[in-house]
Order: structure tokens, then sequence, then C-alpha cells
């Protein structure tokens, strides 16, 4: 009788239990790739947020460095052109009292005041209303001083600056300007000097097929010509991209231990990966209205207040409240006062400033901060949005029409030591305008003796 085959002979299945071990080895496999693909499922999301946020957030702070830079720039520049201003009218003014120019106008002499001409480049004489010598540019700010002789006009001298190419590379010296920045002296949309077109939207300036973040100031006393002070976009992206290339590092190596502790703590992590959540980021608008919102108020307030600290500018803050809201709630619903909100923001946001915040400050508050503005400035520009809440005839979702008003205060920085002292004088005039009758203005002073108030 032929012995029995063993056990391990080949062609026969292997004992139950090398089937059991191989069998749980398979199921471990399984569930390692399970796990890998639930660990990079699930960190890919905070991670790529964390990124992106990142990025935006790098973007946003080089943007805000660069739009402080601009300003510095705008104001430098502007300051340039206010001293070249007062030259060239005190050049003016001494030479209309010349007594050689003077003799000149009254016997008609033009050769004399031709002569006087030929060493006073870029002013114009005229005698009468009639142009004797000098050129005027192109594109120029003239200073002017006039000679009478009993109430009439028998002279006038006219010193002026060309607006060009030169002198934007002046005023860029003078306002300190970065590498690749540029100072250009705009009018109607076309850039001085070189003809290029200039098309604006928001702070994003596109200069020909160039694309910059620009800030522009208007040039006093001349028509349709402003200085915009521009940084090129590539430039703000090439000093963000290193910190993006260490942020994408970062992200690359998180992926990377993620795998590793995976795999070196498969069923502990898979047990505990449910506790761990981030939180990407925290919306900077308001939900209903579509302005910003508080906590974006709060950081705005206290960047303008260093900012206004370090230049010695102003700061106007309005707050503003709605009339006997609650009986909108109360009376027509909650989306009728949704609708209210939306509609008393859409109207803030547009009559603010391009460089005004218009917040939601809470409930039917409403803020809005106004930097460069003096008390006179901001009781004005309240007193607008006053009149414009007053006007305006909301719809509303049962299709009755809705019209509103507001209560507002006035406060600017001016001695104030803190941010929170600004919001709360504004807060006081705000009560004060509801104690006197709502549908007002009250603007508090810290420097003067008594508020201004003004009703609806």
């Amino acid at each position: 009788m032929a012995p029995a085959a063993p056990a391990t002979s080949p062609g026969h299945d292997p004992p139950s239990g090398d089937r059991r071990r191989r069998a749980q080895r398979g199921l471990s496999r399984r569930a390692l790739l399970q796990l890998l693909a639930g660990v990079l499922v699930v960190g890919v999301i905070p991670v790529v947020a964390t990124v992106h946020i990142l990025d935006a957030n790098a973007v946003q702070n080089e943007r805000a460095r660069a739009d402080s830079a601009l300003r510095a720039q705008l104001q430098g520049a502007s300051q340039e052109l206010g001293q070249l201003g007062d030259d060239a009218s005190n050049r003016a003014d001494d030479l209309a009292r010349s007594p050689a120019l003077q003799r000149a106008f009254l016997d008609h002499d033009r050769a004399t005041i031709k002569k006087i001409a030929a060493g006073a480049p870029g002013v114009l004489f005229y005698l009468r209303r009639q142009r004797v010598a000098g050129n005027r540019p192109p594109v120029a700010l003239a200073r002017s001083t006039s000679l009478t002789v009993n109430g009439e006009r028998i002279g006038t001298v006219v010193a002026t600056i060309a607006l060009n190419r030169r002198l934007a590379a002046h005023l860029a010296r003078a306002a300190a300007q970065g590498r690749t920045d540029r100072l250009l002296i705009v009018r109607d949309h076309t850039v001085v000097g070189t003809g290029q077109h200039v098309q604006m939207q928001g702070r994003s300036v596109r200069v020909g097929r160039e694309s910059y973040r620009g800030l522009l100031s208007r040039v006093p006393n001349a028509v349709g010509i402003s200085l915009f002070a521009v940084r090129p976009d590539k430039t703000i992206n090439a000093r963000v991209g290193p910190y993006q290339r260490r942020i994408l590092y970062a992200a690359l190596g998180s992926f990377a231990l993620l795998i590793l502790v995976a795999l070196a703590f498969a069923r502990p992590i898979m047990n505990t990966l449910g506790d761990f959540r981030r939180v990407a980021s925290q919306a900077a608008t308001d939900g209903l209205t579509g302005l910003a919102n508080r906590r974006s108020f709060d950081d705005e307030l206290a960047l303008e207040w260093r900012r206004a600290e370090r230049v010695g500018d102003s700061l106007a803050l309005v707050l503003v409240d709605l009339d006997n809201f609650k009986s909108i709630n109360d009376g027509r619903g909650h989306q009728a006062g949704d609708a209210v909100l939306r509609r008393v923001a859409a109207i803030l946001d547009s009559g603010a400033r391009q460089v005004d915040l218009a917040a939601r400050y809470g409930g039917e508050e409403f803020a809005v901060l106004a930097p460069e503005t003096d008390l006179l400035g901001a009781t004005k520009l309240a007193e607008r949005l006053r009149a414009d809440l007053e006007t305006a005839r909301i719809a509303l979702p049962d299709g009755g029409v809705l019209a509103v008003t507001a209560s507002l205060g006035v406060a600017v920085k001016g001695e104030l030591e803190r941010p929170e002292q600004l919001v709360a004088a504004a807060d006081e005039a705000l009560y004060e305008a509801k104690r006197a009758g709502k549908n007002r203005v009250v603007a508090a002073d810290s420097q003067a003796e008594n508020a201004a108030t003004v009703s609806g």
C-alpha cells in the first residue's frame, strides 16, 4: 500500500493555517491601501485649502505693502509738484515786479519784453491779451501774475511747468520709488510723453500690454491730469514667489509625513483621523450684505490707525444705525428686513469713496471707515449717505415698497490714543442723533467744545 502523500507535496493545497495567514496578510495590504487613500483624501483637503489661503494672504499682504509704498510715492510726488508750482508762481511774480518789464509793458516795448523772455525759459509774456514771447508746452501747469493800471490789465507773466517724461522722472526721484515702480503723468487716460493708453479698474491698472497695481492722485488746477504710481504685477508675484514655494515644499512634506505616519501607525491613525479638523479660513465678508464683516473692519481699523499715526493723516469713522428697524422685522417679516439690509449696504458701498471701507458692524448697524478725511469731510459724507438712504425706495419680497431712515454718528481720530476711543466717540454721537429725533447726523469732535448736528 502506497504511503500517503506528504502534506507539503507539490500540487496539493497548503494547510488551512497557511491559508488563513495569507488571507490575513491580504486583508492587511488592502487595509493599508485604504488607509493611505483615506489619509491622502482627508489630508489633501485641509493642506490644499491652507496652501490656497496662505497664498492668497501672501498676495494680499504684498499688495497691501505695495499700496502703502505707492501711496507714499504719490504723496512725495504731489508735494514736489506743489513745490514746483510754488516756484513757478514766485518766478512769475518776480518777473512781473521787475521795473524793466513794467516799463516795457507800459511803453508797449515788445523788443525789451522779448529780450527779458530770452533769459526766462518756460515763461510766457502777454501784452494785454496778445502773446509777445515764450512758448507754451503741449501739456503744462501754469502760474500767472498780471500787471494792472487803473484797473486795466496791461500785461501778464505766465510761468509754466512742462508735464512730460522728464518731469515724471524728476518726481519719481523725489518720491523715492522702488526699482521697478513707475510714476506716470496721465492726461485723459493717456500717458504723457509715450501716448500709451491707461485702463484702471479698482487698483488694477493696465498700461499698454503691461499689468500693474496702481494708485492715482489728481493734479490740482489741472483738469483731466493725474499722477499714477504703479508697480508691475510681475514684481508683486516675484516677491510672493519664494514664500509660495516654501508653502508648496511644506505641503509636499506634509503629504510625505502623512504617508509615513500611516505606514507606521496604521490602525491607530485610522481610529483617530476623525479627531483632527482644521479651520481653513474665516470669511472676510458678511454673508447677507456682501460688505466687510466685523472682523475685517476691526483689522482695517487697526491698520489704518497705525498708518495715520505713522504719516500724521486724519482718520474718520461714520457709524450708521437704521431707525425703527425692529418694527420692520416684526411687521413685515425677516425676509423684508434682510432685503432692507442688503439695499442699505449697497447704498453705503456705492456712496463711499474707493479708499473708504464700508462694513456691517452688527445687526442693523453699519460702519464707514474714511482714511485721510477730516471732521468736515466725514460729516458731509455722512449727510450724503443719510440723504441717499432717506430717498431710497426698497423693493420687498412681497412686492411692497419701503422707505427707511438712519441716524449717523461721526468722529475723527484727532488726539485720541486708541482705535476703541474712535469707535466709542462715533457711537456716542450716533446715540445723540437717536436722542435728538433720529434721521440725522451728529458729528463729535474731541478737540471742539460742541458737537455739530445736521438734521434730516
